[in-house]
Parts: structure tokens; C-alpha cells; sequence
């Protein structure tokens, strides 16, 4: 039975000539577990909060969006607000009070709950997520993972029939984005909760799913059983590039059968595809290092907290980052990744240790000449009514980027989409022409063919001579981009290799292609590496 429809509809943001969705329709079946994907800027956001009418856009609109058979306009405040949920993609945004208690009780109380009911409520899903630690704890102390799924559980607590979610893994490190996904699968075949999830990148994600729907260019390109649809997608698309390393090795390899969606179902046609033999992938010549190692930024003994009393962030840090590359730091969320970046920018000091940027210490928390960091929350940095206005602002000619973002310049920049905001941001980062370039999360939001784009941008910077250090939570695009890898745990350095090296040896830290070809195909830490060993071993 259908719950929620969009039929024939058609947005135009106030003041613009382009829509920017035309003529979506698509349908939600009551209990379903439905994934929209597509290329950065192609609609889904605009689509997302125009169901969730509080959060809609100006603009003009046309066609419908029904919600069990009626007008979802014509809905109540009290209906509109408790039957549809929604959870965004920061999860700062949503958080709007000091403990984790008080966060899940917000709704309920909002929406006049009885107090008996409303604690029965807020324990019977603290217990769901896993939250009962944490009900005292302050919500700005948590863990990114924790902070968005505290934010599903205030949402969930409301018993909403249909839940739906922008883009909720972005911002998450891999463990914490498949422990969420997880938590979203329970919630969807034990409560039978009608979920709809914008996700970019669905390696974790397709296989949980009933329906995957495909967008592009504000239209509806694809839709359906997920196996189905990622068989279907178009060669060399932007499509192709959202799918999981299983899917895409599959086709890569031209196989046969069931597409496979995630590393067990690939592990499993690729067995049956060998046989039982195992193939060693061809060597590829190592990157080598440079003969010119001068440090660009040193930690030496580096020990960290926020407040005198409070636990230490980061414990006796040894770092070199030499200049002219790219380095690459993974780790879970909360473990000192943006602290890390901070103090080599400057903002922030340690207590103990010291910090050197090309040899220089840091005495005092002050900007250094030619280190500049883009946040994490790109949307910290825009201070103007338009994108026009914030390049403008940044010296920076729309039509001197190495990307095209002429359609977004009248746009505000909150109105933007995840991957739209992050590259406004790194426009405003590269105006300042800096020496040391500090990445937090770099490639949230964005798609494939973005994150190759951001990819050959970075190399061109480090090649001209910029020294580049990103906190990333994606291994494909750290293996592909990074000159080295490093992993931080519990404020510590656990690691530092050539991204051949890192990934190889790495079980959970590692890129899907290594999962999926582990002990089949030898030395295959990349798609591309898994398909060109199969296609070499069937001539």
C-alpha cells in the first residue's frame, strides 16, 4: 500500500529561471526502505525538504506530494511535524539542548505528551539505539556518530510513519556510518518505518534497501529493485560511480547472474568466478619518495586537552608531513582528527609538546601566514546573502575555478546542497594561495565524479608545490589521492605508509576491493586493479 507519492512535481528556487527539480514522480510503499541517489546538485535535497514542508524552499512549485492519499499541505502542524520525520545531514544542526535525555524528550514535549508516556517513550528508545550510557551526557561532547544517531532517536521517539534522511552518513567515519545504517534497518523491519535516505555513496547501504531510485539533472533517471538498478546503470556515469566496489568490479569484469551489492555477496561470485585459484594483480611501480624532505609541519610530544581537568585528545603525537604532499589522517569519529588539524593551523595550542610549520614554532594559538584549513562544517565560513557575493568577498572570478558553479551564483549558500557547500568552501580556501592547506573531510557530499575532480585538483596544488593534509573517513579516496596515510586512534598515531601498504594490510580501515578480493585476488586495493587482474586471468 503506497504511504507517500510525489507526482509530476516540478520547483523552481525565488529568483531563478531553471528548475531544479522537473517533473519528479516516485512512490513510497508503507513499510519500505527506499535509498535516492545521485550526482552532487541534481535535486534530492530540494525534493527531500520540500516532503517535509517546515524546511521547504521559496519557490514556485507545481505538481503534488500526497501522503496517504491526501494533500500533504492539508495536513495538520501537530500531523505534519510527528508523522513525517526527518534527519539531517549535520548533525549540529538539529541537536537544540545541552543533554542527551533532554534531546530525546524535546518532541514529545513539544507535542504535549503526557509525562507517563513520554518516559516510557524516551527509555524504550534509548534502549533501541544503544543510548542508556549516554543519557546524561552533554550533547556537544558527543562523538559525531553519537551526535546523528542521538538525532535519529529524538525523531524516532515521535513514532513518525514515514522517516526521512539527508544524506545521514557523511559525516561519519566507516564503523559508525555502517553501525547507523544498521540501526536504520533494525528500526525499518522491526517497526515497520517507511524510510527514505539520500545517500551519495551506497557501499554499505543498496543491500539493506527495497527500492533504489537514481537522479539526475532534477529528473528521475532510475528506479527500482536495487540489484536491478545498478545492473542497468549507464557506463561512465556519475551513477555508475555511487555504486559499491562489488557492483562495480562486477561489471567491470562483464559477470554474470545477480548483481552483487555489498562484499559478501561479491566475495562470493568472485569464488565462484576462480574457482579456487588465486590471482596475483601485476605490481605497480611504488610512489616514490621525494628527494627533497624538508618538513613542512612537525609534532613532536604534541599532548592536548580542552579544559584543564578534562580527558587528553590527543597523547604524545609524533607527526612529520613533508612538503609537497598529500597526507591523508583516518580514524573514528572523536578521535582528535579535527584537533590535530587545528593545532597545525594554528587556532588552538597544546599544553605540552610543540608544533613546527617548515620549521618555525608555534609559540601561541594564531593563524600562521600560509597555512589555511577549510572546516569540516563548510558552512561556517559563508558570511554573505549569494555564492556571487562569497567570491567576491574571497577575490575569487567565478570563471577562474578549475569547476563550474556559474548556475549557483545568486544562490544563497545555505540553500546549496552538502557537495554544492563544500565546493564554495574549498573555492574560498584555494583564494588565500596557501603553502599548507588543511582538509577536514574534503569529499563529504560529494559524488563520484566529484571526488575525482576534488582529487585532480589536489594533486595539481601539491604538484605546483602546496602541501596537503586531509582528515578523511573515505578510504577509496585516500587510497587514490594520498602520498601517504596515517591512522590516529585514541590521540595517537597508530601508523604512517604509502597508501599501497596502508590499505593492503588493513581489515576494517580498508577499501571495499580489498575486503571483497582478500586472499582471491592478491594486491587488488582498487576497483580498477580487481577488474584489470580478472580480465587478465580470462584471456
Amino acid at each position: 500500500m503506497e504511504i507517500f507519492a510525489v507526482e509530476h512535481l516540478t520547483f523552481t528556487y525565488a529568483g531563478e529561471d531553471a528548475p531544479a527539480l522537473k517533473d519528479v514522480s516516485l512512490q513510497l510503499e508503507e513499510g519500505s526502505f527506499t535509498i535516492l541517489s545521485g550526482p552532487t546538485g541534481c535535486g534530492k535535497s530540494t525534493l527531500l525538504r520540500l516532503m517535509k514542508r517546515e524546511i521547504a524552499p521559496r519557490g514556485e512549485m507545481t505538481g503534488e506530494i500526497l501522503f496517504r492519499g491526501e494533500k500533504a499541505e492539508n495536513l495538520s502542524a501537530r500531523d505534519a511535524a510527528a508523522k513525517i520525520g526527518f534527519v539531517a545531514q549535520r548533525p549540529e544542526e538539529q541537536i537544540v539542548t545541552d543533554r542527551v535525555w533532554h534531546e530525546i524528550a524535546f518532541g514529545l514535549e513539544n507535542l504535549g505528551v503526557p509525562e507517563k508516556e513520554m518516559s516510557r517513550r524516551v527509555a524504550e528508545t534509548a534502549q533501541f539505539f544503544g543510548l542508556e550510557e549516554l543519557m546524561d551526557a552533554r550533547t556537544d561532547e558527543l562523538s559525531g556518530g553519537q551526535k546523528q544517531l542521538l538525532n535519529l532517536a529524538a525523531v524516532v521517539v515521535m513514532e513518525p510513519e514515514v522517516l526521512i534522511l539527508d544524506e545521514p552518513t557523511s559525516k561519519l567515519d566507516p564503523i559508525a556510518a555502517r553501525n547507523f545504517l544498521s540501526a536504520l534497518e533494525r528500526l525499518n523491519r522491526e517497526t515497520g518505518m517507511t524510510i527514505l535516505m539520500v545517500e551519495h555513496r551506497l557501499e554499505d547501504a543498496a543491500d539493506r534497501a527495497d527500492q533504489l531510485i537514481f537522479m539526475d539533472a532534477g529528473k528521475v533517471t532510475l528506479q527500482g529493485k536495487p540489484a536491478d538498478v545498478c545492473a542497468k546503470v549507464e557506463k561512465g556515469s556519475a551513477a555508475e560511480g555511487a555504486l559499491s566496489a562489488a557492483a562495480r568490479i562486477w561489471r567491470g569484469a562483464e559477470g554474470t547472474g545477480v548483481c552483487p551489492l555489498n562484499v559478501g555477496e561479491g566475495r562470493r561470485w568472485l569464488a565462484e568466478t576462480l574457482r579456487g585459484k588465486v590471482i596475483r594483480a601485476r605490481e605497480k611501480a611504488e610512489k616514490t619518495a621525494k628527494k627533497e624532505e624538508k618538513p613542512a609541519l612537525e609534532m613532536k610530544e604534541v599532548w592536548f586537552r580542552f579544559d584543564r581537568d578534562g580527558k587528553d585528545i590527543l597523547r604524545s603525537v609524533n607527526l612529520k608531513v613533508r612538503e609537497g604532499e598529500i597526507f591523508a589522517i583516518l580514524g573514528g569519529n572523536g578521535s582528535g582528527k579535527t584537533t590535530l588539524l587545528r593545532l597545525a593551523a594554528g587556532l588552538i595550542r597544546p599544553y605540552s609538546g610543540e608544533v613546527r610549520l617548515f620549521g618555525e614554532k608555534i609559540r601561541r594559538a594564531s593563524r600562521f601566514e600560509g597555512v589555511t584549513m577549510m572546516p569540516q562544517d563548510s558552512r561556517s565560513v559563508f558570511l554573505r546573502g549569494s555564492v556571487r557575493d562569497e567570491l567576491k568577498d574571497s577575490g575569487v572570478k567565478a570563471e577562474e575555478l578549475p569547476y563550474d558553479l556559474s548556475a549557483l551564483l545568486d544562490r544563497h549558500p545555505y540553500d546549496l546542497s552538502g557537495g554544492e557547500s563544500q565546493l564554495l568552501a574549498l573555492s574560498k580556501a584555494l583564494a588565500r594561495k596557501p603553502k599548507i592547506l588543511l582538509l577536514d573531510e574534503p569529499t563529504g557530499g560529494l559524488d563520484a565524479v566529484w571526488r575525482k575532480k576534488i582529487r585532480e585538483i589536489l594533486r595539481s596544488l601539491r604538484d605546483g608545490g602546496t602541501t596537503i593534509i586531509m582528515v578523511t573517513h573515505d578510504p577509496e579516496f585516500a587510497q587514490e589521492t594520498a602520498d601517504r596515510c596515517a591512522m590516529l586512534f585514541q590521540g595517537r598515531i597508530q601508523g604512517t605508509d604509502t597508501p599501497e601498504n596502508f590499505f593492503s594490510t588493513g581489515r576494517y580501515y580498508s577499501t571495499p576491493a580489498r575486503r571483497m578480493t582478500r586472499g582471491l585476488l592478491d594486491g587488488c586495493v582498487t576497483v580498477e586493479k580487481a577488474v584489470q587482474a580478472l580480465k587478465e586471468a580470462a584471456r
